[in-house]
C-alpha cells in the first residue's frame, strides 16, 4: 500500500511533502522495495508476547484453562507473576478472543476458565 499526499483543502493552502517512511523504518525492514509500507511488522510492536503464548496454550491444551493454570503451563521462569497473566486474560476476553467457559470456587476465592473463542 502506498501513501499518496493529501491535496490541498483551498487553492491557498501547501500540499503536504510526501510521506517519507523513517530511518529506523527503513533500518528494520519495515519498508519493501516498491516503498509500499509492510503494516505486518507492526503486530510485534502492538501485540504482548504473552498475549500470543496464552492464545497457543489454549490452543495446545485444548481445554478451558484458568489464569494460575496458564501461568504453570508457561513457567515461572518467563518472569511472570498471576496478576500480570490474569490482565492479559481479562484483555483478550474484554475483545472478544477468548471467552469465559465456567467459574468454581476455590478458598473463597472464584477461579475463571477461559477458552478460545468460538465466534472468531
Amino acid at each position: 500500500m502506498k501513501i499518496t499526499p493529501v491535496p490541498p483543502v483551498t487553492p491557498h493552502a501547501r500540499a503536504l511533502p510526501k510521506a517519507r517512511p523513517s530511518v529506523r523504518l527503513r533500518r528494520e525492514g519495515r519498508e519493501q522495495g516498491d516503498g509500499a509500507f509492510r503494516w505486518d511488522s507492526l503486530i510485534p510492536l502492538f501485540v504482548h508476547p504473552l498475549k500470543v503464548a496464552i492464545i497457543e496454550a489454549l490452543i495446545w491444551v485444548d481445554q478451558p484453562l484458568s489464569p494460575t493454570e496458564l501461568l504453570a503451563i508457561l513457567g515461572k521462569k518467563k518472569k511472570h507473576d498471576l496478576g500480570v497473566v490474569a490482565y492479559h486474560v481479562n484483555t483478550l476476553a474484554k475483545k472478544g478472543v477468548i471467552e469465559v467457559t465456567h467459574e468454581r470456587q476455590v478458598r473463597g476465592a472464584r477461579e475463571t476458565y477461559y477458552s478460545l473463542s468460538r465466534s472468531k
